[in-house]
């Protein structure tokens, strides 16, 4: 008897609020779950989500099995301020975070207290747990560029609705923020954050330790050195694709603003302010990319044109929305970039592409591209392999085979 109430004991390891936490992060979440709470805090939930990034490493593991383990919790309260909890470090802390969510240990325990058969009467915590399946999938694992990552939580849904569980509907503006947002990314930025997703997926890879994810591992460490080049990103082209599409929404709002006549009207929320405001929050990262091409004069000039031309189209969107149609006639219609000598493509659209001999020497693994690199092992400092161990999951729980999934 006393060994069946220890067993159960350990399944409830957060059970008891009395255990003192073993981690600054770990004691957020204790405070942001604590029972006596009567709504979420939702500023300490914010900040658990900004040290889970910022610690990255062990956190996003670490935090994922403390969260899950307090949904399990005997008191309901508690299960729904950590579901609460959950939604907001899904929706701020990005795929290091996802993976840990999408694993089966996860999903196996996050649903441990569903039983066999659904009930007539579902609780305040199954729904919250179905609405966030059903949320996950159809955002992350339709949008997200790492999706195919992201299986076994379409594999989970997919075995709940065999079991007969109904998933509640998901309001599309609640879901909207985990689908990826227009804003502009510099080449800087894009590689940093595939490099962080290439840590997290390797340091999980390796905590599995299955002779495939192994072998995946080594393959990932070996484009994470810079030896396997023939899967390296271009970051400098994907930003020239983002910039073009910038160039696209810039040309779209200068063609309806000079289309504008009296007695048309602007509203708030409309596709002109929808357009002007996705082109004010690419200026700033334009200039970013302007000091990342200080050695391209060309591609400078050509993005300081774009940048000008996004400022005069954001200058006469605003005076129009006055109502001010005479000073808004008056400024000079965007070039877009196509007053400089730099080389265009068909639509004019920005090339920051230099398809030389130079580039070609870079990708094919030249000395360029061996100095450039960022040393693996920066990358693995911080990285904990130690597991945190989920429960041993209820009646409902995918297999665990291999952690691979289609």
């Amino acid at each position: 008897m006393e060994a069946a109430s220890a067993r159960y004991a350990a399944r409830d390891r957060f059970g008891s609020f009395s255990e003192p936490a073993q981690s600054p992060l770990q004691r957020y979440i204790q405070n942001a779950v604590d029972p006596q709470n009567f709504e979420p805090n939702l500023a300490l939930c914010l900040e658990i989500a900004d040290l889970i990034n910022s610690k990255k490493g062990n956190a996003p593991r670490e935090a994922a099995v403390a969260i899950v383990g307090y949904i399990n919790h005997r008191n309901p309260n508690v299960s729904l301020l950590a579901l609460t909890l959950l939604d907001i470090c899904v929706k701020n802390c990005g795929y290091p975070f996802h993976l840990q969510v999408s694993t089966k240990e996860f999903l196996n325990e996050l649903v441990r207290r569903f039983p066999e058969r659904p009930p007539l009467r579902p609780t305040r915590v199954q729904l919250k747990i179905l609405e966030a399946i059903e949320e996950w999938r159809q955002t992350i694992c339709q949008t997200s560029r790492y999706k195919e990552d992201l299986g076994f939580i379409r594999d989970m849904h997919r075995l709940l609705s065999y079991k007969g569980y109904m998933f509640p509907e998901v309001r599309r503006e609640d879901a909207a923020v985990l689908n990826p947002s227009d804003n502009l990314k510099s080449a800087e930025e894009m590689e940093e954050e595939e490099r962080a997703a290439q840590s997290a997926k390797l340091q999980e890879l390796i905590r599995r330790g299955s002779p495939e994810d192994l072998q995946e591992a080594n393959r990932l460490m070996k484009v994470m050195a810079g030896y396997d080049t023939r899967h390296k990103t271009d970051y400098r082209a994907k930003a020239a694709e983002e910039v073009s599409k910038i160039q696209q929404k810039a040309k779209l709002l200068e063609e309806r603003l000079q289309n504008f006549k009296a007695g048309d009207s602007i509203s708030d929320g409309d596709v002109y302010e929808e357009l002007a405001n996705s082109l004010q929050s690419a200026q700033p990262k334009i200039q970013k990319m302007c000091e990342e091409e200080s050695d391209d004069q060309e591609a400078v000039a050509k993005l300081f044109e774009i940048n000008d031309s996004i400022h005069r189209t954001i200058e006469r969107y605003k005076l129009i929305k006055k109502g001010d149609l005479e000073a808004a006639s008056k400024i000079p219609k965007g070039t877009l970039g196509t007053s400089t000598g730099v080389v265009k493509n068909a639509d004019n659209e920005l090339s920051l592409i230099d398809f030389g001999g130079e580039s070609e020497q870079s990708t094919n693994g030249g000395p360029s591209t061996q100095q450039d690199v960022k040393p693996l092992e920066d990358d693995l400092l911080g990285l904990s392999f130690q597991d945190q161990s989920y429960g041993q999951g209820g009646g409902i729980a995918l297999g665990f085979g291999a952690n691979t999934s289609a």
